[in-house]
């Protein structure tokens, strides 16, 4: 135990960085940052934690090509003025998927191994500010772009960026059995420029109150993942305003955006543009300073 104590504070870097979602919503790099400002703060609780519940899934990890090689990728991020973007890149093009990483992560999240992160975002809406007369999810069905989003990575409240994911695109379906899904895809990168290659989850979708979706994931390492879409406006049936709240066992993480039938917000009517003004500032967001992005480059049927 001792000497793989001992490799573990070597790798113990690595290891916690690899503690990143994959999945745009659910992990992001502010967390990867967070991480590893905390190793270095709580050194000695999380190599312990993780050497003696973790030591074979780490080895594992260190072992598996692919997972190292993305613990390298991600090390390899360190000083770069985007450093939260590369390893967030490293992730998504390298270690998803990745069962050696994954299991790494489920082992972490399983014994309380990953540090407290303050949460990214703040839940803004009850299930009471959402839009009453949206009764069921056939109500919202079909194709929606973000176009339009608050958690943009822009100050130290929205740190994840979340709702400036290129390309980002829903689609609710029913599918065989009666449920519905909310086929997500999107990119790495923000203000428009897709820095990855799409990537693609696919959360279960129910309402349990008027408005107010829950998606719950399935595809994802860290489980539960929950997200509550709370629809605050819909002044027409191409656009609507989603405040949104998401948790898993690493981190609380919220934003909004504006959703488009189309890819951009181009034909969006002014008196839409003012309702959803109006209700952003009920919320205290600035309206005007919401991230915006163009998504007409972007595959139009993800």
């Amino acid at each position: 135990l001792d000497s793989l104590l001992q490799e573990t504070k070597m790798l113990v870097l690595s290891l916690i960085l690899a503690a990143y979602a994959i999945g745009a919503q659910a992990y992001h790099p502010y967390f990867l940052s967070q991480l590893a400002k905390q190793t270095k703060e709580k050194e000695s609780g999380i190599e312990t934690c993780i050497a003696l519940h973790c030591a074979f899934e780490s080895g594992l990890c260190v072992l598996d090509s692919v997972c190292f090689q993305t613990l390298q990728c991600m090390m390899g991020c360190s000083g770069q003025a985007d450093e939260s973007q590369c390893q967030f890149e490293c992730e998504m093009t390298i270690g998803n998927g990745n069962e050696a990483f994954e299991r790494l992560l489920r082992c972490m999240a399983k014994n309380d191994c990953f540090p407290e992160v303050p949460p990214d975002g703040i839940c803004l809406p009850n299930p009471e500010d959402t839009v009453q007369t949206i009764t069921s999810i056939d109500d919202v069905a079909g194709d929606w772009w973000v176009v339009r989003g608050i958690n943009c990575g822009q100050d130290d409240v929205w740190r994840g960026g979340y709702d400036w994911y290129p390309c980002q695109h829903e689609r609710y379906l029913r599918i065989d059995d009666g449920s519905w899904i909310n086929n997500t895809t999107y990119t790495g990168g923000t203000n428009s420029n897709p820095t990855t290659d799409v990537i693609v989850t696919i959360p279960h979708a129910t309402m349990p109150s008027n408005g107010l979706i829950r998606l719950e994931y399935d595809d994802e390492p860290l489980l539960p993942q929950i997200e509550r879409w709370h629809i605050v406006a819909k002044p027409e049936d191409s656009y609507m305003m989603v405040l949104w709240c998401g948790t898993n066992p690493a981190l609380d993480y919220n934003g909004g955006f504006v959703l488009s039938r189309t890819r951009t917000q181009d034909f969006m009517a002014p008196e839409s543009e003012q309702a959803f003004r109006d209700v952003a500032t009920q919320f205290g967001i600035d309206y005007d300073a919401m991230c915006i992005t163009d998504n007409s480059a972007c595959d139009p049927n993800p």
